[in-house]
């Protein structure tokens, strides 16, 4: 029972852990950009707001859920019907844990560019700055595109 509540935690941990390494591609490059110029322009923040990203789910969660919980069922039951239901059980919860993992918190600016364009870029406030309303703020083109502070003296 022990080893078997030991393995149910040690795969959610993994799962969870798994998800979190994939957060956003934020300030991570392709090999393929290297050495390429990337096309930035300036632009300040007219308004901002939270809003929450949702990531596409696997299914790890599910499979992995469902497979724990269906051991840990089967290890304690003979009943086939305390079995699939360990299962689905297993399923949903590992189901929550990688929706969980998927979920971030980000801010949707409007900016107007120096070239008069208004555009909308979302960004994941976790390891980027966060920007006020009329702040000066640099757009860097690209995958991910992306919001830095303009440091330039006007």
């Amino acid at each position: 029972m022990k080893v078997i509540l030991k393995l149910f935690v040690t795969t959610i941990t993994l799962l969870y852990l798994s998800a979190c390494a994939t957060i956003d591609g934020q300030g991570k490059y392709r090999v393929e950009t290297i050495g390429n110029a990337k096309r930035s322009v300036g632009a300040v923040v007219i308004s901002h707001q939270m809003v929450v990203v949702q990531a596409d789910i696997s299914g790890k969660g599910s499979l992995i859920g469902g497979t724990t919980g269906g051991l840990i069922a089967d290890n304690n039951s003979d009943n086939a019907g305390v079995v699939f239901a360990g299962i689905i059980a297993g399923a949903i919860v590992g189901e929550m844990v990688e929706q969980d993992s998927n979920t971030h918190e980000a801010t949707e600016y409007v900016i107007q560019t120096e070239t008069d364009m208004l555009l909308t870029v979302v960004q994941i406030n976790r390891n980027n700055p966060i920007f006020k309303t009329d702040e000066r703020v640099i757009l860097i083109h690209g995958y991910p595109s992306r919001l830095i502070k303009d440091t330039r003296k006007f």
